[in-house]
């Protein structure tokens, strides 16, 4: 049942409706103008269900398919990344002087631009093996 489906469920079934329907309906459409009433784990299954359709919706709008070489060049940003950040730290460490407050913007910097490239790099990887989107070249399972 999609979002809307379930909205609209919950209205025709909503308070007041029953109240309206008129007194010599037969006892069938009072019983199927009974209220729907999900547990609150059912509601959750379902709203999971909606959110995953609604990413499944958004990222096809936004990326269609990636393309492998894409993937590649991400990994190589996220290594080139951590290497820079790696050497800047050891160039400091080395250094015996307490670090500017410029080279410790930098850095911190650098360690910001890094993790949020790894933390792109794995929301990437993870819409992949949830098969989220697809991927050219490489079939689904």
């Amino acid at each position: 049942m999609s979002v809307i489906d379930f909205i609209s469920v919950r209205r025709q079934s909503g308070p007041g409706l029953s109240e309206s329907a008129p007194s010599g309906a037969p006892e069938k459409s009072r019983a199927a103008q009974a209220p729907i009433t999900l547990s609150a784990s059912q509601f959750a299954r379902h709203m999971s269900q909606v959110a995953e359709d609604e990413l499944r919706r958004a990222i096809k709008r936004q990326v269609d398919t990636i393309d492998p070489r894409e993937m590649i060049d991400l990994a190589k940003m996220m290594a080139e990344s951590k290497a820079k950040y790696i050497a800047m730290t050891l160039t400091a460490a080395s250094n015996r002087t307490p670090m500017s407050d410029a080279e410790t913007e930098q850095l911190r910097a650098t360690r910001v631009r890094m993790q949020e490239l790894q933390s792109a790099y794995n929301e990437v990887n993870e819409a992949i093996g949830a098969q989220l989107v697809d991927v050219r070249g490489i079939t689904k399972e």
